[in-house]
């Protein structure tokens, strides 16, 4: 049979994630062509954190991880297993367990911005450091490599983000503490809206209080005081970061159990006036830092 008259396979049209690569490659080169605004604009700042790994593979999955984030569609939250390892060059080349097709770059990313630092006024040694809402443990990481003489503890209550923190902070070995479970004011069965999303679990009000509609979840919450204590053998801890959506102002209304914590930190995205005055009330020094997507309310004991 004749060249001419050979049939031809159809040529395959490229996936999603090389259609992806080829353009985030282009954007790098000033020729983004085709490409929506909003795509350009997540690829460029996706771009930073390729420069943040060393190693070909690690680029290679990391090119993969932000040109897909560009043009697939939201993120979800893959299990555990799914992780693969990154060589990150500001932690001496060790490996940081991400997830494809989540938001663990961001997470990633939110750890050069530095908002899960103390404020420059906490004076002292900084020996004691907790994280409520630990996410997959890089905050925790970081801080551990500020104060090596510190002992922590993390807090996580979604499964998958509690198993990767694990992996991303087994190098600490006895100095770090990660524990799977919501912290609450006190010890209580509660039953919460809940879903999935990108970042993990997301525990909201009470199903009454959002007119029942929503799944729910029944959890054994710990009493954050208590949890504190058995850390420190009742010490003084001298940093406490809080990222636990929405539950932070029920826990700062019912915050007795701040009273040995001597600088606490929370991420906020509501009830933005009352932060402050709540902190006050237990007897910090308080201040409320707004940015453009939230806040910290930050509190040093007088």
């Amino acid at each position: 049979m004749s060249g001419s008259s050979r049939e031809r396979s159809p040529a395959r049209r490229p996936g999603v994630a090389a259609r992806a690569a080829r353009a985030l490659a282009a954007v790098l080169r000033g020729e983004p062509g085709r490409i929506f605004p909003e795509q350009i604009h997540s690829l460029h700042r996706g771009s930073r954190s390729i420069g943040r790994v060393s190693g070909l593979r690690s680029k290679a999955l990391m090119t993969r991880l932000v040109a897909g984030e560009a043009f697939r569609a939201v993120p979800n939250q893959p299990t555990a297993d799914t992780a693969v390892p990154f060589r990150v060059k500001t932690m001496d080349g060790r490996a940081v367990w991400l997830r494809l097709r989540s938001h663990d770059r961001s997470a990633l990313e939110f750890l050069y911005q530095g908002h899960h630092l103390p404020p420059a006024e906490l004076t002292g040694r900084v020996e004691r450091i907790a994280v409520f809402g630990a996410n997959i443990g890089l905050l925790l990481g970081d801080l551990a490599a500020r104060y090596p003489g510190a002992h922590l503890l993390g807090v996580e209550p979604d499964q998958d983000n509690a198993a990767l923190a694990r992996r991303n902070l087994a190098h600490l070995g006895e100095r770090c503490t990660l524990l799977e479970a919501p912290v609450w004011h006190r010890d209580e069965s509660l039953t919460l809206s809940w879903g999935h999303d990108a970042w993990g679990l997301i525990l909201a009000d009470l199903p009454h209080q959002n007119g029942g509609g929503a799944a729910t979840l029944q959890v054994d919450a710990i009493d954050a005081g208590r949890l504190l204590g058995e850390f420190s053998n009742q010490a003084p801890i001298d940093y406490l970061l809080v990222n636990i959506e929405t539950a932070w102002y029920e826990m700062l209304k019912h915050g007795e159990w701040t009273r040995n914590v001597r600088c606490i930190k929370i991420e906020i995205q509501d009830h933005y006036d009352e932060a402050v005055p709540l902190l006050e009330a237990l007897g910090y020094r308080a201040q409320l830092q707004r940015l453009g997507w939230g806040a910290f309310a930050i509190g040093i004991r007088r």
